[in-house]
C-alpha cells in the first residue's frame, strides 16, 4: 500500500509542476488594423542546403502584408540549389565558402548577413520557417508593444508520422526556457526567429560573441542578459510555423542529439526539478497500469487508467499550443517519452565526451567552447552578389 501512496504523490506532484511550467503560452499580438510606421527592416536567411525549404519561405516573403526593406540570404557553402534560388527570388545573395575556424556554420552565417544588412532591425529567420501572410506584420507589432528584442518559437507543422516524436522535445524546450511559466525567466532566445535592435546586436557582439555555441539562440539571449538589454519570447501559431526536420527519423533524432543535452546544462535546477518531476509523473501511470494488472488488482489498475487518461487529455491541450499532433501518438506518449530519455541520454554521452554529431554535412561537436580570439575574415571566405 506504501508503494500506491508513493506512486499517487509522485503523480500529483507532476500535475503541480505542468501547471507551474505551462502556465501561459505567450502567443504573438495579432496584426492592428493600421499598421503603425516600423524602422526599416533586413530579414537574414542563413541557409545551408536549403533548396527545398527556401523557395517556400521567399515565396511567404514576399506575400507580406508587411514587405521588408530588404531580404538577405547566406548561402553557407550549399552543395545543392540553394544560391540559385535566391537569386531566381531576386533577394540579397551572400556566398560563403567554407567557414573559418572557431565558428559554427550558422553563427558564420548570420553574422555576415548582419555585416551587411542596411536596415535597422535586423530578422533573422530559419529556412524551414513558414509565414502567413500576417506573419511579419504581427512579429514587427509585437516587436512594438515590447519595444526590444523578441523571438518566436514557431509552431510546429508536422507532416510525417515519425515527425510525432518531436511532441516531448518542444514541450520541455519551452518548459526549459522558462516560455510558458506566470512570469517567465527565460534563459535564451529561439533561434528559428530573432529580430533584434541592429543596435543591440552589434552592442552585444553579434552571432561572433556566439560563434563556437551549439545553441547560439541561447548565448544570444545570455548576452543581452548580461548587457542589461531586455527581450521577450513568443510562441507561434499558424501564422508563424516551421517544418523541423523533415529530412526523415534520422534527421529529427541527429538534430534533437545536437541540441538537448547542451541546452538542458544551461537550464536552471529549480526548471530542471520541475521538468523530472512532470515526466516521471507522466511515467508512472503506465507503469503502474502493467504492474497492478499483472497483479490481478482490477481497483488500482482502474485508478491509474484514469491518471493515464488525464494526462492523454492534458498533453492533448498542450500539444495544440506548441504544433499539430496527432492524438494516436498523444495516446501512445510513454512511447515518445522513453525515445525522448534515449536520445538524451545520447546527447549527454556525447556532450560528456564532447562527441559530434553529423549536421548538413559537418561535424559539429555537442561540447559549448569559451570564445577565443577574434577569427580573421578574409574576401575569399565571402562574396556578395
Amino acid at each position: 500500500m506504501i508503494f500506491f501512496w508513493y506512486h499517487l504523490c509522485i503523480v500529483l506532484l507532476g500535475f503541480i509542476s505542468a501547471a507551474i511550467l505551462f502556465f501561459r503560452f505567450p502567443h504573438l499580438p495579432e496584426k492592428s488594423k493600421k499598421l503603425g510606421k516600423f524602422p526599416s527592416l533586413s530579414v537574414i536567411i542563413p541557409a545551408r542546403n536549403e533548396e527545398k525549404n527556401l523557395p517556400l519561405l521567399l515565396s511567404d516573403l514576399r506575400a507580406q502584408t508587411l514587405i521588408p526593406f530588404e531580404i538577405i540570404c547566406v548561402d553557407d557553402a550549399s552543395g545543392d540549389a540553394t544560391a540559385q534560388i535566391a537569386l531566381d527570388y531576386d533577394v540579397k545573395l551572400i556566398s560563403l565558402q567554407e567557414k573559418p575556424e572557431g565558428w559554427t556554420g550558422k553563427t558564420w552565417a548570420c553574422q555576415n548577413g548582419a555585416d551587411m544588412a542596411e536596415g535597422d532591425l535586423l530578422l533573422f529567420l530559419d529556412a524551414d520557417v513558414r509565414l502567413k501572410k500576417d506573419g511579419l506584420a504581427r512579429i514587427l507589432e509585437a516587436y512594438s508593444e515590447s519595444g526590444c528584442t523578441v523571438s518566436v518559437q514557431p509552431w510546429h507543422r508536422t507532416e510525417k508520422c515519425y515527425e510525432q516524436f518531436s511532441l516531448p522535445f518542444n514541450l520541455i524546450q519551452h518548459a526549459g526556457n522558462g516560455t510558458a511559466l506566470k512570469k517567465p525567466r527565460s534563459i535564451g532566445l529561439f533561434g528559428p526567429v530573432i529580430l533584434m535592435p541592429k543596435t543591440d546586436y552589434f552592442a552585444i557582439g553579434g552571432h561572433k560573441s556566439a560563434r563556437k555555441s551549439v545553441v547560439e539562440d541561447m548565448t544570444l539571449g545570455e548576452n543581452l542578459k548580461k548587457s542589461g538589454r531586455a527581450y521577450r519570447l513568443f510562441v507561434g501559431d499558424s501564422d508563424v510555423a516551421f517544418r523541423m526536420y523533415g529530412g526523415g527519423l534520422g534527421d529529427l533524432l541527429r538534430g534533437w542529439v545536437k541540441n538537448v543535452a547542451t541546452g538542458a546544462s544551461k537550464t536552471p535546477a529549480l526548471l530542471i526539478l520541475l521538468i523530472i518531476l512532470w515526466v516521471a509523473s507522466m511515467l508512472t501511470p503506465p507503469m503502474q497500469i502493467v504492474r497492478y494488472a499483472a497483479a490481478g488488482d482490477l481497483l488500482f489498475t482502474a485508478l491509474f487508467s484514469l491518471l493515464y487518461l488525464f494526462w492523454v487529455v492534458a498533453l492533448t491541450v498542450l500539444s495544440k499550443c506548441v504544433g499539430r499532433f496527432r492524438f494516436p501518438a498523444v495516446l501512445l506518449y510513454p512511447v515518445l517519452l522513453v525515445v525522448m530519455l534515449c536520445v538524451f541520454a545520447v546527447s549527454a554521452f556525447r556532450k560528456l565526451f564532447g562527441l559530434s554529431v553529423r549536421w548538413k554535412g559537418r561535424d559539429i561537436s555537442t561540447r559549448e567552447h569559451a570564445a577565443e580570439s577574434e577569427s580573421r575574415e578574409t574576401e575569399e571566405n565571402r562574396t556578395c552578389k
